[in-house]
């Protein structure tokens, strides 16, 4: 086997992805999982069960998590307006499903083992993790280890008798192993579509029983290549100085080697980003019904008729980003259509700071886009270091704290090409949230996930402010997400989304719970 793949992060999966809300992790992550269940297995499923990771029990019906992996087994994918109804639309086509969970201490969190009974008696699975803001790793077929990412083509053959590895003409990586049912699982991973014949030669094979070729779920291109100096913010910035670029040509060029894409796909997929953002940001000021009702569903709109009356007592930019970012959140709430930036929890702050700042400096959308992909691009160099984007891995500090950073970072470059200043943005607005938890008082993203947007962006405006007027943090750029990573680590588990610390354990809280349970 060859050395392990890399999955280089895309910058779209930092802006983004675009989803059906309200959870990036438990939803989106879900849907993707049963996306690629579906793709992987290609079987016409009589029932299927789910079994979840144990911290999930309290949180995956708030987060619509079941609806998601039921979804995406059945084809449908994350920004789908299907899945809202996906059980309902299962059990109308006559698949039954089933909910179960795994044991304690033995997978990883934000897991789910897709089990997929056919009508002639035959079960298939899959086992993915999804690692944070919409993110996926299948790590098994029908039992049998794999590591598959999302952003590749899988041929994946069974079999009664061990598949030469050669017979997987043009595969980056074969992995193989035997099933409880004593089969043979191969998987050949491929960075462009194989080629035809390869299949052919494979389906001409007595002993193989079924094949299935699995496009990616992804849609923004495989990765071509390590890009070895995305590794930080020093050798990001290194690089830019050599190539005379500034940080958002930087981003582009990044995602171009990575994916193979052309610069004006890359920005035009931005531009379609933004929209997304925009329209996200018109819906958040209606009025919403949120899936548990936690919350009013119109405090965006109420803070927004005070901006408009000058009744803030804190001017009038921060106030209006605000009330466009709660706005955002209520409409994720509702399982709205927005862009993960880079988590749905924390997908007010990027839309809400960006329009406002647009409407305020009567920017262009050109400029806009240009700070999103330095935001992006910062965002990437987290994932690299291999910061978490879930709050149930690393509390809200890797959601609203990593959000409210790279908004700093993005907003800044729009008003400097100083690659030092764009970095300590960063660096100033994330040692400001180091510590914050992910303590949901119930399964919903709704309190205090909604209202917490809100210091997302008075920190991303002012953290930019002082980069700009010359301010720099003490600890350098790269070791602040040093030390996000430490404390991600050291959190104690009842405060990452577990419903147990912080919040969650206040007596309104266990009240709350209590009634929605009934």
């Amino acid at each position: 086997m060859e050395e392990e793949r890399k999955m280089e992060t895309s910058i779209f999966e930092i802006i983004g992805p675009v989803m059906i809300g309200p959870s990036s992790s438990h939803t989106a992550g879900m849907a993707r999982i049963g996306m690629m269940a579906n793709r992987i297995l290609q079987v016409e499923a009589a029932s299927v069960r789910l079994t979840l990771s144990p911290k999930m029990r309290t949180t995956y019906y708030g987060h619509r998590s079941d609806a998601a992996l039921f979804g995406g087994t059945l084809g449908m994918s994350e920004n789908d307006p299907e899945i809202r109804d996906a059980i309902a639309i299962a059990h109308a086509n006559g698949v039954e499903t089933k909910v179960d969970f795994l044991e304690e201490g033995k997978y990883p969190e934000n897991s789910a083992r897709v089990t997929v009974y056919t009508k002639d008696g035959e079960e298939y699975s899959v086992f993915g993790t999804s690692i944070g803001g919409g993110s996926i790793l299948i790590s098994e077929i029908d039992r049998v280890p794999m590591r598959l990412t999302a952003d590749t083509w899988h041929v994946i053959v069974w079999s009664e008798t061990e598949l030469a590895k050669e017979t997987f003409a043009g595969a980056k990586e074969v992995q193989q192993g035997i099933s409880e049912k004593q089969e043979y699982v191969t998987c050949g991973t491929f960075l462009e579509k194989p080629d035809e014949s390869m299949l052919e030669l494979l389906r001409g094979q007595n002993m193989v029983k079924k094949i299935s070729l699995a496009s990616p779920v992804l849609a923004y291109g495989s990765s071509k290549r390590h890009v070895e100096w995305i590794s930080s913010c020093d050798s990001v910035c290194e690089y830019a100085e050599k190539e005379n670029l500034t940080l958002a040509e930087t981003a582009v060029r990044y995602e171009s080697l990575r994916s193979g894409f052309s610069e004006k796909v890359i920005r035009d997929r931005m531009h379609e980003q933004w929209l997304l953002m925009k329209e996200s940001v018109e819906k958040g000021q209606e009025e919403h019904q949120l899936l548990y009702g936690l919350t009013s569903g119109k405090d965006g709109k109420m803070l927004m008729q005070a901006v408009e009356k000058e009744e803030t007592i804190s001017g009038g930019t921060i106030p209006l980003a605000t009330a466009m970012a709660l706005g955002v959140m209520e409409y994720n709430g509702s399982m709205g259509c927005i862009v993960a930036a880079p988590t749905a929890g924390s997908s007010g702050i990027a839309p809400g700071c960006m329009t406002a700042l647009q409407q305020v400096h009567q920017l262009s959308d050109k400029q806009i886009e240009d700070g999103l992909f330095v935001s992006a691009l910062i965002g990437v160099i987290m994932a690299a270091c291999d910061v978490s984007f879930s709050g149930s891995v690393g509390g809200c500090q890797g959601e609203v704290g990593v959000s409210s950073a790279i908004t700093s970072a993005g907003m800044a470059s729009i008003f400097t090409e100083d690659k030092e200043a764009i970095m300590h943005a960063m660096a100033i607005c994330m040692k400001n949230l180091l510590g914050l938890v992910c303590d949901p008082i119930a399964a919903p993203i709704e309190v205090p996930c909604i209202k917490r947007n809100a210091v997302g962006v008075a920190n991303a405006y002012i953290s930019s402010d002082m980069a700009l007027a010359g301010v720099r943090s003490f600890i350098p750029p790269d070791e602040v997400i040093d030390a996000l990573i430490d404390v991600e680590k050291r959190l104690p588990s009842e405060l990452k989304c577990a419903t147990i610390g912080g919040l969650a354990c206040t007596k309104t809280a266990v009240c709350t719970r209590k009634k929605l349970t009934q």
